[in-house]
């Protein structure tokens, strides 16, 4: 199985990369990874958020786990549901609708884009997961993801569509005894319908770590930001979003975070969101925008609510100017061919 060979390169992956982030962890944790190790720190997690975390993550890792035994177990797979956690990623997300699009035939546009390198496991193990869920279990919707893993971090249904972002400025309280934000956002792409059902599940949430959400909808065809933390959850659309002209500008119909703080030195989204602005349809996203701008080297994924249509990209190896691979070089998501999926046609695909 692929998913043993994943479990084994991640575990010795992640005891000799997670160090750099155990500062920004709580004292706790802290704590037993210095003496135990990054494994017994996600083994901790694990404990902590067990009863915040809903049942049927809990049989989907265990049936994992007996469908792969015994060379995987379900502390193994326990462990790698929990690295998110842990580590954080700079990524970058929009949401255009209204004016923002005022130029085209598109209702609502949705960026998520995941930036969080390319020298782990994680780009050896792609997977676009698909859900059928029972009737009266929420509705069917993909996954963009890596074998093992059952939660979410970039996620559409077609109803909505989720994406996330590390929130470096967090300054308040944390703590890892909660729900693991990325099963709440599986959560978000599997049950809720609305903007508003959404906001509520993360409020009323047991929350742990500080990420940025993005949420979009398609019965309002709008979006919302939401800075999402241990102590509260505050939710901004276009006109409270937080800006700071020229680097961050505000813009009726977008809401945008880019992978750097700003303002610095570093590239800003908002010069490419003023140029395109009116236009910014998928196409002139994943052409124009990601790859000037240089955010999704793992993954990236642009939602278009109106025709339902799911584009995806994945680090992998270089295509040439021939369309054939090169091997021995990878290239980023943003820089390499892209999937179109029509979802209602992925979604009534036989199980």
């Amino acid at each position: 199985s692929r998913f043993v060979q994943f479990s084994q390169y991640f575990e010795a992956y992640a005891d000799a990369q997670f160090a750099p982030y155990v500062k920004n962890l709580p004292k706790d944790i802290q704590a037993i990874i210095e003496e135990f190790g990054v494994l017994a720190g996600l083994e901790f997690t694990a404990e902590l958020t067990h009863k915040y975390t809903p049942e049927h993550f809990f049989e989907e890792m265990q049936g994992l786990a007996d469908a792969l035994a015994p060379e995987v177990t379900y502390q193994q797979v326990l462990r790698f549901n929990m690295f998110p956690e842990l580590i954080k990623a700079s990524c970058s997300m929009f949401g255009a609708w209204g004016q923002a699009i005022a130029n085209t035939t598109d209702t609502l546009v949705q960026l998520r884009a995941l930036d969080f390198g390319m020298d782990g496991p994680f780009v050896k193990y792609p997977l676009l997961m698909v859900y059928h869920p029972d009737a009266g279990n929420g509705h069917t919707f993909a996954s963009l993801t890596w074998m093992g893993f059952v939660g979410s971090v970039t996620a559409y249904s077609g109803i909505m569509g989720v994406s996330e972002k590390v929130w470096l400025h967090y300054n308040l309280t944390a703590s890892r005894a909660g729900i693991p934000f990325h099963f709440l956002l599986r959560d978000i792409g599997q049950y809720d319908t609305t903007l508003d059902q959404a906001v509520d599940r993360m409020d009323t949430a047991v929350r742990t770590c500080s990420i940025f959400i993005g949420i979009g909808a398609n019965n309002s065809d709008q979006f919302r930001l939401c800075e999402y933390g241990h102590e509260e959850v505050l939710v901004y659309n276009d006109q409270d979003f937080p800006a700071y002209p020229p680097a961050h500008p505000k813009f009726n119909g977008l809401v945008f975070v880019d992978k750097h703080t700003q303002p610095s030195d570093d590239p800003c989204m908002g010069s490419l969101m003023t140029r395109y602005y009116g236009n910014l349809t998928p196409e002139i996203t994943i052409r124009d925008i990601l790859g000037p701008f240089q955010s999704g080297d793992l993954h990236a994924a642009v939602y278009d609510f109106g025709r339902n249509v799911l584009y995806a990209s994945i680090a992998g190896v270089t295509i040439g100017p021939d369309n054939q691979p090169i091997n021995g070089t990878l290239s980023p998501a943003y820089d390499r061919p892209w999937f179109r999926f029509d979802a209602a046609a992925l979604f009534a695909t036989p199980q």
